[in-house]
């Protein structure tokens, strides 16, 4: 048995098909990943991301400490406002991947992925020992809940009276539905418009009830998958991981600050030349690549290895990324997926997949 979020009992009552995802027992899907994609990319859908964590981050030493840490720049960054970027290894490796939140001048909310979660907090906790910050799991005070799709802002603004409109991309805004304080953040894993919503655990329940109750239907992991990859999005575990760094993915420019910071030396050399580069990917039809498939060239040499493959439903084709050798990984270039069954032929696309995200 895994970890449970608070939402765990309301996915068994919905018969969801349950799996293992970084330690936690969360929905894979509920009425079929096709629906679910669909459902989002036209319309509205809920997630359960309660598995992921988030931290709090505060004190007079908070801006230079996390700035050492992470590789998004922190200084230029507005109260109510996030940032994506990374955490690295002294020798560039991710650690993970993540967003943190300005909450105020002196108070900062790094929000991180699940399975990386307790790494994370040990490693921020460590290089924040001997400055003036404090770090704090807010794991078992707050939960997640992210609304999702075109009309995920008039669904919110038609159940919870939420007026919206003026929240741009990348920033958050605490709201007020009636006795409950939520932080409501313009930013998604989807490529649609959307939210993420910060609240107490009890609060996350009653909130994905009254959503139920109007209507919304939830969406799983498998259709969270489809669309963020779609989208162009990458993984922790997939894209990136502690042997991979930004230099070798597409997401290097998530580390362009000037000042310092953990990995900054060792990321910079491997920059100059990479052994590998992630390549994005299309194959005709609906036959798929997987994670770990072996990526070859015309004359069959090994160059690589598939991070993330799928059917993309709206895209209508199979899509995915692959690690290989910098000599394959130009747009145009033809590449062959190795199934153990047969040489699949796949382009070197751009991104993202599915057009512009919102």
């Amino acid at each position: 048995m895994g970890l449970r979020t608070i939402l765990y009992d309301c996915h068994v009552a919905r018969d969801a098909r349950l799996i293992d995802f970084g330690g936690w027992d969360m929905p894979v899907q509920y009425d079929g990943v096709l629906a679910e994609h669909a459902r989002v990319r036209s319309d509205v859908g809920m997630f359960d991301t309660s598995h992921m964590d988030a931290f709090w981050v505060e004190g007079p030493d908070s801006l230079d400490a996390l700035s050492r840490i992470v590789t998004q720049e922190l200084r230029t960054l507005a109260v109510g406002g996030c940032r994506y970027g990374f955490m690295l290894k002294e020798d560039g490796g991710v650690i993970d991947d993540l967003i943190v939140y300005r909450m105020g001048e002196t108070q900062w909310m790094p929000v991180v992925n699940a399975g990386t979660a307790p790494g994370d907090f040990e490693w921020m906790s460590r290089q924040c020992a001997d400055t003036a910050t404090s770090v704090r799991d807010l794991r078992a005070s707050q939960g997640k809940l992210d609304v999702q799709g075109p009309n995920a802002l008039a669904t919110l603004a038609r159940v919870f009276g939420l007026d919206l409109s003026a929240l741009r991309r990348f920033r958050w805004m605490r709201a007020r539905v009636g006795a409950d304080e939520w932080i409501v953040s313009r930013t998604g894993y989807t490529g649609e418009d959307g939210v993420e919503i910060y609240a107490p655990h009890a609060v996350i329940r009653s909130a994905w009830q009254a959503l139920l109750d109007a209507g919304v239907k939830p969406c799983g992991l498998g259709a969270r998958d489809t669309l963020r990859l779609e989208a162009g999005l990458p993984l922790y575990g997939h894209e990136f991981d502690l042997h991979t760094s930004p230099a070798e993915t597409l997401w290097l420019r998530y580390c362009a600050k000037d000042e310092p910071f953990i990995g900054r030396d060792a990321l910079l050399r491997r920059a100059v030349a990479p052994a590998r580069l992630l390549a994005p990917f299309r194959l005709e039809g609906r036959q798929t690549a997987r994670h770990g498939q072996t990526v070859r060239a015309a004359d069959g040499a090994e160059i690589g290895r598939v991070t993330s493959g799928s059917y993309g439903p709206t895209v209508g084709q199979a899509i995915g990324f692959a690690s290989v050798l910098p000599a394959h990984a130009q747009p145009g270039t033809t590449i062959w997926i190795d199934n153990g069954r047969a040489l699949l032929p796949a382009t070197v696309a751009t991104l993202p997949f599915i057009g512009r995200t919102k």
